[in-house]
């Protein structure tokens, strides 16, 4: 997969995959209608993360037959020490390669998933991902936004330009905002978008399914054709190297 498909994709957390697996023999066949991609991950609460083996994550992602799989998420919090950072961010990579292996032999795709505070600690990301050849992620956005940081789209652009530009990756699934002005923001190599604000602006729980589905498929086109890849460009694009770049203003 060279980047992410411009088409509606329903993301699932690893525990509720289990649930439909475990409860409903529910698989992504039998659930969810073929023409939307299926996205799963294992970006869960943290009380749930302690317990989440590689094993267990790679046995409901095969037995559920997702399209593409986010591996083995660990907690990275800027109030860690950096030692556990990047302990943590060693061991999500080291999953997400053991997870790649394993399910190399099936049509599932594995998207990483970058962290961390400083260039040094996103660094041991990088270089799984180069590893793999892997010219995609994802990153999670949704601690930007309320308690603390309030309104962090600013800083989540910084931070989403900064992973492009040390990387180099052509598509970025960004977790945890489609707002239409923050996605603007953004630069192109953001392709992808995930959240719950589809919910709000279909009405969903609110009007009638037809009037539901009328109003999302209008706001999807609006989000498609005029603010996913659309971004303006990071400095660093005109370049193999950011530091090759020459700025005249």
């Amino acid at each position: 997969m060279d980047s992410f498909p411009y088409s509606d994709a329903v993301m699932m957390k690893i525990t509720d995959v289990e649930t439909l697996l475990r409860h409903r023999g529910e698989v992504r066949t039998t659930y969810i209608p073929e023409r939307f991609s299926v996205i799963t991950g294992g970006i869960i609460h943290d009380d749930d993360l302690k317990e989440l083996r590689w094993t267990r994550e790679r046995n409901a992602v095969q037995a559920f037959g997702s399209d593409f799989h986010i591996p083995t998420d660990y907690p990275v919090y800027g109030d860690m020490e950096k030692a556990q950072r990047k302990s943590n961010i060693k061991k999500m990579m080291d999953g997400t390669r053991w997870m790649h292996d394993k399910l190399l032999s099936t049509s599932i795709q594995i998207i990483p998933l970058v962290k961390g505070y400083t260039t040094e600690e996103r660094a041991i990301c990088y270089e799984t991902l180069r590893e793999l050849d892997l010219p995609y992620c994802a990153y999670y956005g949704a601690q930007y936004f309320g308690g603390k940081m309030g309104n962090g789209i600013n800083k989540l652009n910084e931070d989403v330009r900064e992973v492009i530009d040390e990387l180099g990756v052509d598509g970025v699934l960004l977790i945890g905002l489609q707002a239409r002005d923050g996605l603007s923001k953004m630069p192109p190599e953001v392709v992808a978008a995930a959240g719950q604000r589809w919910i709000r602006k279909s009405d969903l729980r609110d009007v009638p399914m037809g009037t539901a589905q009328s109003q999302y498929l209008q706001w999807r086109q609006d989000v498609e054709e005029t603010v996913l890849g659309a971004g303006q460009t990071t400095l660093g694009s005109f370049s193999p190297s950011p530091s090759e770049v020459v700025a005249h203003g």
